[in-house]
């Protein structure tokens, strides 16, 4: 089945649900289609984890890791403080684009009025997590790379350590304009630059719920498989460090 397949990663993620006694819960519609979302049993006010997959629907291996990942652990999902966004752009997956049937990147507009934005804040409230993960692709990456924002010790090298049996790091020095180390970016973010270049999940998350937000982002043009992989490793640890 293709991964830009919506309706099967659905149909996926209730079954799942149903064999981890978990309910999959309606979070939004957007361009014609329903969104959903799972908050375990476990998930308090503070120190739960925000896992989320497909705001860009052409970076089709975020959902998928996502399906793995929770498919391999639905024996202690309900343990897990875990508010999970299995898609956040089901049109833009659908059919194989960046933005949502009007041309918005959904993921520079979380201090905008959105019907999805709006439906996460809303189920968000007032929570504080110990880390958020987004999952992300780029056509132009060389490997795995990985941004981290952080007000506390940084852990970045061992999640890129621990994609590093499925992908290597992307090599370069630079990447995005941004200065990398070994695949890592770390990076000091103010509001103020914000306000002009759009607000992302991650940056709207570390502003306002988390002192540790991580990208993950698989190179596009790699197998499918192997980003798949990588991502899995990279909530692996998040889950190892964080929880």
């Amino acid at each position: 089945m293709s991964p830009h397949h919506y309706p099967h990663l659905v149909h996926c993620w209730k079954a799942l649900a149903r064999r981890a006694g978990l309910r999959l819960l309606p979070l939004a519609e957007a361009d014609g289609f329903p969104l959903f979302y799972i908050e375990t049993p476990a998930l308090a006010e503070r120190n739960g984890l925000y896992l989320s997959a497909g705001i860009h629907g052409d970076e089709p291996a975020g959902t998928e890791a996502l399906l793995v990942w929770a498919e391999k652990n639905a024996a202690r999902l309900r343990t897990l403080p875990l508010l999970i966004f299995p898609c956040l752009n089901p049109w833009g997956l659908t059919h194989n684009t960046r933005t949502d049937s009007a041309g918005i990147d959904l993921n520079r507009n979380f201090h905008r009025r959105h019907p999805v934005v709006t439906a996460i804040r809303r189920i968000v409230g007032k929570r504080r997590f110990a880390a958020s993960v987004n999952l992300h692709e780029d056509y132009d990456a060389e490997g795995l790379y990985l941004y981290e924002v952080t007000r506390l010790n940084g852990c970045g090298e061992k999640l890129i350590a621990a994609a590093r049996r499925f992908l290597p790091h992307d090599p370069r020095p630079r990447i995005e304009g941004r200065a990398a180390r070994n695949g890592l970016i770390r990076r000091h973010v103010t509001p103020k630059f914000f306000a002009k270049f759009g607000v992302p999940e991650a940056i709207w998350l570390y502003f306002e719920h988390t002192a540790h937000a991580f990208t993950s982002e698989t190179p596009s043009e790699f197998a499918l498989e192997r980003r798949v992989a990588a991502h899995v490793a990279v909530i692996n640890a998040v889950v190892r460090e964080k929880l």
